[in-house]
């Protein structure tokens, strides 16, 4: 044991005099507390730290412009960037769960949603979950306050959406054929639509999981005909053995359903306010049915037991 401990540190000793950089010491392929981590990709613009990213657009293009590594907390030391794409898949690879193959869960945030907060997010996701797979965050250019424009952040949403659409075809050229499941909040749902376009394109039935729309800044009719194009909205109910390929939770006040199979859910207004303006990815009562929804439970059964509205093809969520 002595010798391990002497050989580690002579390693580490090297490492610094010969001027290896500390990215590649500890890089983000390794088994860095893999079973508790995110895995994230960003084209935001690193600040200072290379560990935080800004709310502008990275500099550069495609590739160039995009980050990726693994998050296991908010604090200095438990974010490890990736030197090289086959770090990042291997680095995602780890994250597989024992006994449920390759099970892959992206979450895309909305609008007003620093890195800092959408990182949290994505744990406080992968917890509330318990997700038997790899889930990544994807982080696009929002800034942390409504004071900038709506429509910055808008035209920053579509300048990362080919990143994304590349982010994905990659991720299915290296792990083929395996199920990914989606969360999206506010306009991370057109993220989301497209990202169900895509998985769906491919010739593999069961490429798409499942997804959940957390109150979706996305218009019905657009939300609607990406849904028929991926053949996931029609008038015809699921039934109720099991959820809906997609849930939809949205404020009681706003609350339509796009189509008959899908689980439409309304939820207490309060649910998705936030005192700094942006949307949170799930509230407690939220988090604990969307476990079950991605989980394939029926919004009737038992535990979620969801009341449906009267006269209306959508279920109510209470907060208990």
């Amino acid at each position: 044991m002595l010798r391990l401990r002497l050989g580690v540190a002579l390693a580490f000793a090297l490492a610094v005099a010969l001027g290896i950089p500390r990215e590649a010491r500890a890089d983000c392929s390794t088994r860095f507390a893999y079973a508790n981590g995110i895995v994230f990709v960003t084209d935001r613009e690193p600040l200072a730290d290379e560990r935080i990213f800004g709310g502008e657009r990275a500099r550069g293009d495609g590739e160039d412009s995009v980050t990726t590594g693994t998050l296991t907390a908010l604090r200095a030391g438990a974010t490890r960037g990736c030197t090289s794409p086959l770090a990042f898949y291997r680095a995602i690879q780890h994250r597989f769960v024992r006994g449920h193959g390759r099970r892959v869960l992206v979450y895309v945030h909305g609008y007003y949603t620093s890195f800092v907060h959408a990182a949290a997010d994505a744990l406080a996701l992968k917890r509330a979950t318990h997700f038997p797979g790899a889930v990544i965050l994807y982080s696009w250019p929002a800034t942390a306050t409504a004071k900038p424009a709506y429509g910055l952040q808008t035209r920053n949403a579509a300048w990362s959406a080919p990143h994304f659409a590349t982010f994905l075809d990659n991720l299915e050229r290296h792990f083929p054929r395996t199920p990914i499941a989606f969360v999206g909040a506010g306009v991370g749902a057109r993220f989301v639509t497209a990202g169900i376009g895509i998985v769906r394109r491919q010739d593999c039935r069961r490429c798409f999981d499942r997804a959940v729309f957390v109150a979706p800044e996305i218009a019905g009719d657009a939300l609607r005909s990406k849904l028929q194009a991926a053949h996931l909205c029609s008038r015809r109910s699921h039934g109720t053995r099991d959820a809906a390929a997609v849930t939809i939770y949205t404020s009681a006040v706003r609350a339509r359903t796009p189509c008959a199979d899908v689980d439409t859910i309304a939820v207490d207004a309060a649910a998705f306010t936030a005192r700094d303006g942006r949307t949170p990815v799930l509230a407690p009562h939220i988090a604990r049915d969307a476990r079950e929804a991605l989980a394939g439970t029926a919004p009737t059964a038992p535990p979620r037991r969801l009341v449906r509205a009267r006269g209306r093809a959508l279920y109510v969520l209470v907060r208990r």
